[in-house]
């Protein structure tokens, strides 16, 4: 039996209830995918003005990884669902497109799996009352391989104090907390003025205006940096308004930090720290800094709207929330 995708009535066999209660019957006792995908696309059609499509794909992963799981039907167990959600993102789909996926492709194959529970009511084999759909709140906004853990975090403050050349020490410790507590990209860390620190918040200027709430740790880091900062600031004859400037004795002193130059003071610190790199690229520290700073917010409450706005990562009220934004 093979899988049709057309938009036509399909099999006659669909059509007859007795009938498609056996042969769906028969396909979940031995997990057959490919039936129960052809199934699938028959509910579909006969339900949907536009079917959707990748639905038979996707529900056919659920399908394989249920079968390579040993469940028997209809012995699955309550947070299947979600577990194979949360498998494919680190692993991929099995038999399919490896991972880590997107959280945008995870929330695609979410959205199928809505379809299942209706064509199993069709199909005269109800999902088990137990087993339940994740809504797309309840998948965690932020990946663990994404934020950067606490103790790392921690860790990497205390060797900012520690770093060989001193006069970078205090400016690392900004660079770390605007990343890290506020959530800002290196662009926008380097194109911060003085003016911008407020008491309790800092704005935040460019494509993504906003003023987003200081952490006591930040105000705590900006009040410390701030003093250090005016003595680098009268090294030249106009101080500069930024908010960074460069610490190195030499003529360069107390000009703006620059973006490329905070990429390199960022990337040499990792390399002191002995944060490790993922495959052949030097490892980055910007990335998972600022999603531990959108980890920060979430877990104090803030509403996922609010954090998409103080971080500028639209992605976590968009289709394909989650990445890079």
């Amino acid at each position: 039996m093979g899988v049709r995708m057309r938009e036509g009535l399909g099999l006659e066999v669909w059509d007859h209830p007795e009938e498609r209660r056996r042969v769906v019957g028969e396909a979940l006792e031995r997990w057959d995918e490919g039936v129960l995908k052809e199934a699938l696309w028959a509910y579909l059609v006969r339900h949907r003005k536009k079917p959707d499509r990748a639905a038979p794909h996707y529900v056919g992963y659920f399908v394989r990884w249920l079968a390579l799981k040993g469940r028997r039907w209809p012995h699955l167990e309550a947070e299947d669902p979600k577990a194979f959600l949360l498998e494919a993102k680190e692993r991929g789909f099995p038999g399919g497109e490896r991972g880590p996926l997107s959280w945008g492709t995870v929330e695609r194959a979410r959205a199928s799996l809505r379809h299942l529970f209706p064509f199993l009511d069709w199909a005269g084999h109800p999902m088990p009352s137990h087993v339940r759909l994740p809504s797309r709140q309840e998948l965690p906004v932020v990946a663990p391989s994404r934020a950067m853990p606490e103790e790392a975090y921690q860790d990497l403050l205390e060797k900012a104090g520690a770093y060989p050349l001193a006069y970078w020490r205090p400016l690392l410790r900004v660079l770390l907390v605007l990343l890290g507590e506020v959530g800002l990209t290196v662009k926008e860390v380097a194109d911060l003025w003085k003016e911008d620190v407020r008491e309790k918040s800092l704005l935040v200027r460019g494509t993504k205006l906003r003023e987003v709430p200081l952490s006591p740790l930040a105000r705590e880091v900006l009040a410390d940096w701030l003093p250090q900062r005016a003595f680098l600031a009268s090294h030249q004859p106009l101080p500069y308004p930024h908010l960074l400037l460069k610490p190195a004795p030499g003529k360069n002193r107390g000009k703006p930090l620059g973006l490329e130059e905070a990429k390199w003071i960022l990337t040499e610190f990792a390399d002191f720290a002995g944060v490790k790199a993922e495959g052949k690229r030097r490892a980055d520290l910007a990335l998972p800094l600022r999603w531990r700073a959108i980890r920060r917010f979430l877990k104090e409450g803030h509403p996922r709207e609010k954090v998409a706005y103080w971080t500028g990562m639209k992605s976590l009220v968009v289709p394909g929330w989650g990445e890079e934004g």
